[in-house]
């Protein structure tokens, strides 16, 4: 398999499994305790804002050319790191 195609499934699957995680941590607000509950909704919708812009330079990155390729990843690692350090943030004890 091409290395962008590797990369590509690779990141699919790390895109689904956070979702998966926003999903367990909306679930996880709805049942904390009331004081903590607008904390866990902000930074839960704050992740899928960025998760929604991840989904979008990765949509960019699968149609890009082998020409423009490496500039979209380079867009989409910049937007994933933000996401991966915000999801550990807010999954950390």
């Amino acid at each position: 398999m091409h290395s962008k195609e590797t990369y590509e499934n690779k990141m699919r699957h790390q895109l689904e499994e956070l979702k998966e995680e926003i999903g367990e941590l909306r679930n996880k607000a709805a049942r904390a305790e009331t004081n903590l509950q607008l904390e866990y909704y902000t930074l839960v919708d704050e992740l899928q804002v960025k998760l929604e812009t991840a989904d979008q330079k990765f949509h960019l990155l699968t149609q890009a050319g082998e020409d423009d390729w490496e500039e979209f990843k380079t867009e989409f690692e910049l937007v994933w790191g933000s996401v991966r350090e915000l999801i550990k943030s807010v999954t950390s004890p």
